[in-house]
């Protein structure tokens, strides 16, 4: 039950890059590589919505979030998982947002209002901090599929995090949004189905309920504990775990640790003349972790509040507010998506994709809790070498818990998820160093995408290049999955607005006659007219005051 096959592993890899690559689209027109050209921003056809739908949501799919609510799911029980999924009410808050922008102002994209309002100062501070988010979703999502082919830094575990990466950055660099919504509704039915699969096998194997279960708490032992006499007696309540299954090594499993009888006067061992020197003698105490150990001492175990901000609700909080007012904005991953499609259709979009990734991601959680179950619970079953990863709610840890089916399963989940956000993540960064920055730096603006030339299309395939290099290095060091979302989540995007209130616009801002044409012409479909175009003009071709 516990093997795992490895090469089968590396088999699901290469076929999923054989079944991309070779497709990838080439996108000449450069329209159409940044905004996909699938989506009709003045159609409100049930193709629009089911495409923008599945887009959204696997884009928000992230490797690291599905780890994460494991995890958090271990630790804190089905508050963890609930506290994650407050980050994706991002979903609705985005759509909100840009529905006004779109529908009041006509903004094409929100480097374009950011610096409508706030100036070039202001576009270009947000660009460099979407450029530091970008970076974050490189490392922390290939940093995960890695973990399923082997041991941090291995030789596998590098082929398998730079393999991960340059799938997508293959395809995106030939097809830019276009490759990247082309393979997403199969993604979201890859997700979707294997998802309903794991959470199934999970479900008929849990040996408590998912709700109540909590692995945190407290232990109590009477004075008269057989625990308190002895260490032998203490570590006695360590549970019995399974075998060596060979699939690493095995990790420290104290859950009981015994701390002898002491005078605070370190030289001193004796009770009374601890007393005669006023110091304060220590009993000896046996701290027990876990609740069957703790009830196998005759002690009285105390369970953490799970409703309570020790107990998981402060991230619920947290999640909540990251995820309305600072998380969203700030990741193109989901904003260049908001600027897609008719308005009224990119609503039900987002709130039919939002309403998908929370119950997505709420049900992972389930994964992590069944691991912290089964080590608690039951930990003889559990080989003493994914011990440690069971308890921490670990997926490839309880994936390879239930041999290469699910493994496999697991395994796809993530690197479908990995591969759907870096496309993403790749199709934001061709877009944000193309038009938005390099027409910055160029004409003292950002340009939204329908206003991008060939040579935007080049600067953008060479930033893809360029971004999956950078974001790759991080994995020398070890940073954590988490630390991309809890991190870059505190940036808040409203400290770079007022930066750029002084400089109005950069110098540069002229407009060139064919990006006139193409602005004014808004009848190809695929782009929304402009409602105000004389910002786009050249001082020179502005009409004398008093004159028609």
């Amino acid at each position: 039950m516990m093997a795992t096959r490895v090469d089968l592993q590396w088999f699901w890899l290469l076929l999923f890059a054989a079944s991309t690559v070779p497709f990838a689209p080439w996108a000449s027109d450069p329209v159409k590589y940044f905004r996909g050209g699938f989506v009709s921003d003045t159609s409100n056809d049930a193709s629009n919505w089911i495409l923008l739908t599945c887009s959204s949501f696997v884009s928000w799919i992230f490797a690291k979030g599905i780890l994460n609510t494991a995890t958090l799911g271990a630790s804190f029980g089905v508050v963890g998982g609930l506290a994650y999924s407050a980050w994706f009410v991002a979903f609705f808050s985005v759509a909100f947002v840009a529905y006004h922008m779109r529908t009041r102002h006509g903004y094409r994209s929100l480097p374009e209002a950011i610096h409508a309002r706030f100036g070039g100062l202001a576009a270009i501070a947000f660009g460099l901090a979407v450029a530091y988010r970008l970076e974050q979703e490189v490392w922390s999502n290939s940093l995960v599929v890695a973990s399923f082919y082997g041991p941090v830094h291995s030789t596998n575990w590098w082929i398998a995090a730079v393999v991960s990466t340059a799938i997508p950055a293959f395809y995106c660099f030939t097809g830019g949004m276009r490759a990247s919504l082309f393979t997403d509704v199969f993604q979201a039915v890859v997700k979707v189905v294997f998802l309903a699969a794991v959470v199934g096998v999970v479900g008929s194997r849990a040996p408590a309920s998912f709700a109540s279960f909590n692995k945190a708490g407290s232990c109590k032992l009477p004075v008269d504990a057989a625990a308190l006499a002895s260490k032998p007696a203490c570590t006695a309540l360590n549970p019995t775990v399974g075998p060596n299954a060979g699939l690493g090594t095995c990790a420290d499993l104290t859950v009981a640790s015994f701390m002898a009888a002491s005078c605070n006067y370190t030289a001193i061992a004796s009770t009374d003349i601890c007393a005669a020197a006023n110091g304060t003698w220590a009993p000896a105490a046996c701290s027990v972790s876990q609740q069957p150990p703790c009830a196998a001492a005759g002690g009285a175990w105390a369970p953490r509040s799970m409703w309570s901000l020790e107990g998981g609700m402060d991230m619920l909080i947290v999640g909540l507010l990251q995820g309305a007012l600072s998380y969203p904005f700030f990741d193109p991953v989901l904003t260049d998506r908001a600027f897609l499609g008719e308005p009224r259709t990119m609503v039900r979009s987002f709130i039919t994709g939002g309403v998908m990734a929370i119950l997505f991601i709420f049900l992972f959680s389930f994964v992590g809790i069944f691991g912290a179950m089964e080590a608690v619970l039951n930990p003889s079953s559990v080989p003493c070498d994914i011990y440690a990863g069971m308890l921490a709610g670990q997926p490839y840890a309880v994936a390879r818990y239930f041999g290469t089916a699910v493994f496999s399963l697991v395994n796809l989940i993530f690197l479908v998820s990995s591969c759907s956000v870096l496309d993403s993540t790749f199709a934001s960064t061709s877009k944000l160093f193309g038009p938005e920055l390099f027409g910055a730096i160029l004409r003292g603006r950002p340009l939204p995408p329908q206003l991008a030339t060939v040579k935007h299309a080049w600067v953008g395939r060479f930033a893809i290049v360029f971004m999956a290099i950078v974001g790759t290095l991080p994995l020398l060091a070890a940073p954590s999955a988490l630390d991309a979302t809890t991190i870059s989540g505190t940036m808040v995007v409203a400290w770079v607005l007022p930066a750029g209130r002084t400089l109005e616009r950069l110098p540069g801002g002229e407009a060139d006659d064919d990006e006139l044409e193409l602005a004014a012409a808004g009848g190809s479909g695929d782009v929304l007219p402009v409602k105000d175009l004389d910002a786009f003009k050249p001082a020179a071709a502005a009409a004398p005051a008093g004159q028609a």
